[in-house]
């Protein structure tokens, strides 16, 4: 009975060790590729918002010299 509880729990011990080095695959996964991607879609959306924004302060000046 007690040779039946160690080998159960070096079982279990190892379906463990599996689950974590899935998880730490997954966590590297998401570090090294998913951030990366968001990181390039994040600064694409600050240019396209920075363009825009530089046309509104052209349009604002060009609008000033018209009124004064």
């Amino acid at each position: 009975m007690e040779q039946y509880k160690e080998d159960r729990q070096k079982l279990e011990i190892a379906d463990v060790k599996g689950d974590i080095r899935v998880l730490a695959s997954k966590i590297d996964t998401i570090e090294n590729n998913h951030l990366a991607h968001i990181k390039k879609d994040i600064d694409r959306i600050l240019y396209i918002l920075s363009a825009v924004g530089l046309v509104i302060l052209g349009e604002l000046f060009v609008l000033l010299n018209k009124v004064l």
